[in-house]
């Protein structure tokens, strides 16, 4: 990668939608954010969120917001706290069961806003990954063969870089 790659993607950083995201990964509650694809069946990638959420009892718990294919429905979201999952659309109540589940029902709410901030980053890395996919497009038309599979790689690397930077470690 050249200077053309440096300088637009670095001039991206300081988007608005950049800004969001980083601040959405400084939740006090979670470390570690990590973000990955799920294929679809047509070759398109959905972006999942993982995260360590610190509980008062339990210590460090994996929570997050993942893409699953349910045989009737076709890919719905879900939220999963260790490998409890519930459906994403059933946030109210069925967060509330979820901790019941895990044995967090006494910090029921931390674990809400947790889930929420979890969904907000997967929310704000969408709308900075087609941002990042064009620059790196951009520069991989001037310096090697297009591919667009290559700047999913580079942008998805972008988008965990700076929520390692900006999480809680």
């Amino acid at each position: 990668m050249g200077k053309l790659m440096e300088n637009g993607v670095t001039d991206r950083l300081w988007d608005k939608d950049v800004q969001e995201f980083i601040e959405a990964c400084k939740h006090e509650k979670l470390s570690s954010v990590v973000l990955g694809y799920s294929e679809m069946d047509d070759g398109r990638k959905i972006l999942n969120v993982t995260a360590l959420y610190r509980t008062r009892r339990l210590g460090l718990i994996l929570v997050g917001y993942r893409w699953v294919e349910h045989p009737e429905r076709g890919w719905l979201p879900e939220f999963f706290v260790g490998n409890q999952t519930v459906p994403a659309a059933q946030q109210g109540a069925a967060v509330f069961g979820i901790a019941w589940r895990t044995g967090l029902r006494r910090e029921r709410r931390h674990l809400r806003s947790a889930l929420l901030t979890v969904r907000e980053i997967f929310f704000k890395a969408q709308m900075v990954r087609a941002a990042l996919d064009v620059e790196h497009l951009k520069a991989l038309t001037n310096e090697e063969e297009v591919s667009v599979a290559r700047a999913q790689e580079l942008t998805l690397q972008t988008l965990n870089d700076l929520a390692y930077l900006y999480s809680a470690h």
